[in-house]
């Protein structure tokens, strides 16, 4: 079983993301099962398309990804769907930040933001 966490700045980025789009914690809730899945330690499983998940770095103890949240009933276009980065070590997935190209983020400075909150942690 996938030990799922969130780290501070992503719970306030989640609840920002909530005013706009209700159906945030829904859909997040339906990325996690995907996870379990395709993140299992022991019998892993792809379920996430390799054209949707993206690895920015990685070392001896964790993996940092990057994908694209689909929110269902959101009326947003797929380029529009909120990015969420998050880190796997072992069977532990820790949500770090999130962003949309709604709002003009900068892909760099995203995952500068995520290494920095991957420190906070491990």
């Amino acid at each position: 079983m996938i030990e799922f966490r969130n780290h501070d700045g992503f719970e306030k980025e989640v609840s920002v993301f909530e005013r706009r789009f209700k159906n945030v914690r829904f859909s997040l809730s339906g990325f996690k099962k995907l996870c379990e899945i395709h993140f299992n330690p022991l019998k892993p499983s792809p379920r996430i398309a390799p054209g949707k998940l993206h690895r920015i770095t990685q070392n001896d103890v964790w993996s940092l990804w990057k994908t694209e949240l689909p929110i269902i009933k959101s009326g947003l276009r797929p380029n529009q769907y909120p990015r969420i980065w998050f880190v796997v070590q072992g069977n532990t997935i820790v949500f770090l930040c999130m962003a949309t190209h709604i709002d003009k983020y900068d892909d760099e400075e995203m995952n500068r933001i995520a290494q920095s909150r991957v420190t906070d942690l491990f």
